[in-house]
């Protein structure tokens, strides 16, 4: 269950939520046709609730299948690291859970980062 939860967040607060490409050929996007050597920039955030890929997208669900989210990029551009930033995430979570299991939100969580990179600059918790 952690991994599909981690999978999910991943899929629900991208931290990386832009990406900038250049068009090799020309194509359409969304009905708009685009010239080569356009540049494009990706909205990964909202490739990752778009409708049409999941349902029910702006709804948290850890038990999401299939979860084919962004986060980590797609074809040559996925990240190097996404491996172990699973693993990362997996374990920690994890550990956290079964060392606190009592644990809860204390507070409204503080959001850090900016518009392309995001996350969270505080998460107030009590572990007892």
């Amino acid at each position: 269950m952690i991994g599909s939860a981690v999978e999910e967040c991943l899929r629900f607060e991208s931290s990386n939520q832009l990406g900038n490409r250049m068009t090799t050929v020309d194509t359409e996007i969304g009905g708009v046709p685009v010239a080569k050597g356009t540049p494009v920039t990706l909205c990964i955030g909202a490739a990752n609730r778009d409708p049409e890929q999941f349902a029910d997208p702006d709804r948290f669900d850890i038990r999401r299948e299939p979860n084919r989210h962004l986060a980590f990029g797609f074809g040559i551009h996925q990240c190097a690291g996404l491996s172990l930033a699973r693993l990362e995430a997996r374990v920690a979570i994890g550990r956290f859970v079964q060392r606190f299991p009592a644990w809860r939100l204390s507070g409204e969580p503080t959001r850090g980062g900016r518009v392309r990179f995001r996350g969270f600059a505080a998460v107030p918790c009590e572990v007892g």
